[in-house]
């Protein structure tokens, strides 16, 4: 009989579910997988919302209704272990109830460092900040809590060296499946006509864009080089959103903005791109998370250029272009390089697939993942 795990996600309603819909495809193709959570709104996260699994789900509610969300999700879990994806209360804090009465190993996975901000507050703050949204099983403020707890967690997975410093565990990467990313299986000329681009080059940032990914440096850059045709696409908007508002304003007529697409669909608007531009700004959590879709482009063989922050230069050391960041002469310089030598473009895409397929593949994290979950399932992994 196969054996079944259980993740937990903390809210399936946010982007917090596109760590776990990774981890939980790779798992699936050793393990039973099921997926937990619940969801605070209507909807499913739109780009996992795939089909490929059936969600369990369970309705989110402020505290202290939320304490009954908690115990619905707890008599839901089925399986050998659970795997929650984020120190949070409706995550990690529920497979701390599972293990601790029915004795289930649990691992948990930090993805990034949410609670950074906090740190930067003072007690009194911090304190202020819990009491105000104390009715939030979402609010950052419980992570202050949780982190304390993390020690009791069976085993740990990171995706960053500054995670896996500051709380141990097991890198396990945001791989990608580089046998269908693959730029061989794509063609983006059905969908640079749709966009009226035919005769531009396209940059493209994909993502949820937020003041930290640098965006507002890459608008700049882009402006420094009007002698080029360049067209910034972004794709992960949400319209709604004020800060997209304000870099539509910014961008103008040389930006295109595209709503989030499930991820099945990204290999076909990577095969549109030219380049792709990751301007992470050094921030403490910028340094914490690694930007999923840096995997996505290498996979898909396309040039890159990134800022110098976290663990960006080791992943694309010889196969990406580098440059500091909030540096915009020298993100311009890089585009243009790449824009300006197409044999420079090809072979840094040629390299950056193979790095891919090497280090961060579904087969390298399949690996990795079974190793652990064998090992805690034969009680070998076990702290206590």
């Amino acid at each position: 009989m196969s054996q079944r795990i259980c993740i937990l996600v903390a809210n399936l309603s946010s982007n917090a579910l596109g760590r776990a819909y990774l981890l939980a495809r790779v798992l699936q193709r050793c393990y039973e997988v099921e997926v937990l959570g619940p969801t605070f709104g209507q909807y499913i996260w739109p780009p996992c919302d795939t089909g490929e699994f059936a969600y369990k789900i369970v309705r989110g509610c402020n505290f202290p209704r939320f304490f009954l969300s908690m115990r619905e999700l707890l008599r839901q879990i089925e399986g050998d272990a659970i795997y929650a994806v984020k120190p949070r209360p409706a995550s990690f804090g529920v497979g701390l109830l599972a293990q601790r009465q029915r004795g289930m190993p649990l691992v948990l996975d930090i993805d990034d460092w949410d609670i950074e901000g906090e740190y930067a507050l003072s007690r009194w703050r911090r304190l202020l900040g819990l009491v105000g949204r104390l009715h939030n099983p979402y609010a950052n403020q419980y992570l202050l809590l949780m982190e304390r707890l993390i020690p009791q967690a069976d085993a740990i997975t990171t995706v960053s060296s500054m995670l896996q410093q500051r709380f141990g565990g097991v890198y396990v990467p945001h791989g990608r499946d580089t046998e269908h990313v693959d730029p061989a299986r794509y063609s983006g000329q059905v969908l640079r006509r749709a966009w009226g681009l035919d005769e531009r080059k396209i940059v493209m940032f994909l993502g949820t864009p937020r003041p930290h990914k640098g965006l507002e440096e890459l608008i700049a850059a882009l402006h420094r080089l009007a002698d080029l045709p360049l067209t910034l696409v972004i794709v992960g908007v949400d319209r709604r959103d004020p800060y997209t508002r304000r870099l539509a304003a910014l961008g103008g007529e040389r930006m295109h903005l595209l709503d989030m697409q499930p991820f099945s669909e990204i290999p076909r608007f990577l095969a549109a791109a030219d380049l792709v531009v990751l301007p992470q700004r050094d921030i403490p959590f910028a340094r914490a998370q690694v930007p999923a879709k840096v995997f996505d482009a290498m996979a898909m063989a396309r040039p890159i250029v990134a800022t110098a922050v976290g663990d960006l230069p080791q992943i694309l050391e010889g196969c990406g272009l580098i440059v500091p960041p909030g540096d915009v002469p020298a993100l311009a310089e890089a585009i243009r390089r790449l824009v300006l030598d197409a044999s420079l473009a090809e072979e840094m895409g040629r390299r950056a697939r193979q790095r891919c397929i090497e280090r961060y593949s579904w087969n390298v994290m399949e690996e990795t993942l079974d190793q652990l979950f064998q090992n805690m399932l034969s009680g070998t992994q076990r702290q206590c």
